[in-house]
């Protein structure tokens, strides 16, 4: 089997294997139960931003009713019963969303490729990112970055002092992410 270079994935569509998102398996015989430790993270509003340019050939699009399936899908893959939960049904998952207090639609943006969701970023009105997740075949190109600068654009026009966020302790690759853009466990 030939391997394609990482970057010409942008450049030209690859085969859609079954997606994944931002997530990391935890260590094996690690129990993954809902009453794991998360670390919280915070981030001054006046913290740097590092550059995170969306890769060529995707835009940010705000989140629609249409786009439910296709989010819900993703946050399920992103999850994977490992670091988190999604209700089963996108259905419920949406009314959910919907009827959220802390819910805001200029806080849910998705990062689309050739109209295909590979991303997604909510943030709730209280300046906490509830969820990033990227389509396995999209990671290592800046979308989560994107996405997370993104994010933090909105809330500083929103007059935030700083955003917060909840991380697993084992998951090391979004603690990487987090802590390039300034945030810092409590």
């Amino acid at each position: 089997m030939v391997r394609r270079p990482r970057k010409a994935l942008f450049g030209r569509r690859p085969a859609p294997p079954p997606p994944v998102g931002l997530a990391i398996a935890a260590p094996v015989g690690h129990d993954t139960s809902r009453s794991e430790r998360y670390l919280v993270l915070r981030r001054p509003m006046d913290a740097p931003v590092p550059a995170s340019p969306l890769p060529e050939g995707s835009m940010f699009a705000p989140i629609t009713a249409d786009d439910a399936t296709a989010v819900h899908a993703l946050l399920k893959a992103a999850y994977d019963d490992r670091f988190g939960s999604v209700p089963e049904s996108a259905l419920t998952w949406w009314k959910d969303l919907m009827l959220d207090s802390e819910y805001d639609s200029n806080l849910a943006v998705t990062a689309k490729f050739e109209g295909e969701i590979v991303g997604f970023c909510l943030c709730w009105t209280s300046s906490f990112v509830k969820d990033i997740a990227v389509d396995a075949r999209f990671r290592g190109h800046g979308l989560a970055s994107a996405l997370l600068a993104q994010a933090i654009e909105k809330l500083r026009k929103r007059g935030a002092d700083e955003i917060v966020l909840k991380v697993h302790v084992h998951n090391a690759i979004a603690q990487r992410l987090y802590r390039k853009f300034g945030f810092a466990q409590e």
